[in-house]
Parts: C-alpha cells; sequence; structure tokens
C-alpha cells in the first residue's frame, strides 16, 4: 500500500492512502534501430535507419518550447535546419487534426519541415528521399 503525507486543512500532515499505480508508459518509444535508438514506430524506425545509413545528422524527437507548451517534432536535421515529420495514421481524424496543428506551428514560428504521409504502400525510403532532396539534403 502507498502512503503518502498531505497537509490538512487546520496544517498538519495526515496520512494518504491508496494504491500506487504504475505511471502509463504506452507511448514511451520503445522499439530499438540498428544503432540503438529507441523510437516509437516501426516507420519511425525505418526512417531513422535511412538516415543513419546515409550519414544523415538528425535528433529524434528533440523538446521544443513554443509559446509555453513543450513541442516534440519526430526529426530535427541540423545541418538542413529541417523538422522531418512521419504520419502514418492518416485514417485517424484525431490524428489528422494533431497533424494539421503541428503544420500551423511550422507555419507560425516559420519553420522548415516535412510531412510524411505514409500507408505502407511503395517504400517509405523513397518517398523519404524524394521529400527531402526537394529540401536540398544530400544522400549517399
Amino acid at each position: 500500500m502507498y502512503k503518502r503525507k498531505r497537509l490538512k486543512k487546520n496544517g498538519r500532515h495526515g496520512q494518504l492512502r491508496g494504491t500506487r499505480l504504475p505511471r502509463n508508459r504506452q507511448f514511451e518509444p520503445v522499439i530499438e534501430t540498428d544503432a540503438g535508438i529507441k523510437v516509437r514506430s516501426n516507420y519511425e524506425k525505418k526512417c531513422a535507419e535511412y538516415l543513419n545509413q546515409n550519414n544523415i545528422e538528425f535528433l529524434y524527437e528533440p523538446l521544443m518550447l513554443l509559446s509555453g507548451k513543450q513541442f516534440r517534432p519526430d526529426f530535427y536535421l541540423p545541418e538542413y535546419d529541417l523538422f522531418v515529420e512521419i504520419c502514418g495514421y492518416n485514417h485517424m481524424p484525431f490524428y489528422r487534426d494533431r497533424i494539421a496543428l503541428k503544420q500551423q506551428i511550422y507555419d507560425k514560428y516559420k519553420m522548415s519541415a516535412v510531412f510524411i504521409h505514409y500507408n505502407s504502400k511503395g517504400l517509405l525510403e523513397k518517398l523519404l528521399r524524394e521529400k527531402l532532396e526537394t529540401f536540398g539534403v544530400k544522400f549517399l
């Protein structure tokens, strides 16, 4: 049983009783790439491995603060000052809304971003290469 002291109305500490629940970590990165980077999805894994194979430096989910809110883009390519978002759940309305919000944020702060909309048809690597080359990214 988990016990924690809490302040009563009279200013004295009392006991708070209850069961300690584990933190919900269902969205923590758990898939590991060949280079040992933990990512959230198989699409992100493919993307990270492809960038590694082509010696393109990237940061995975760097923490940014914009307008006082936390924001984590999928990938950031510092050499090109470019953000990459892998969008794989386009069939879900709330996910499409979140992507639209991210696009507004990138536009508002005048940040370069590429959105890769992938639905398991064709090669993700080919789509990624085509989109990134339009932003001047050099591949091996």
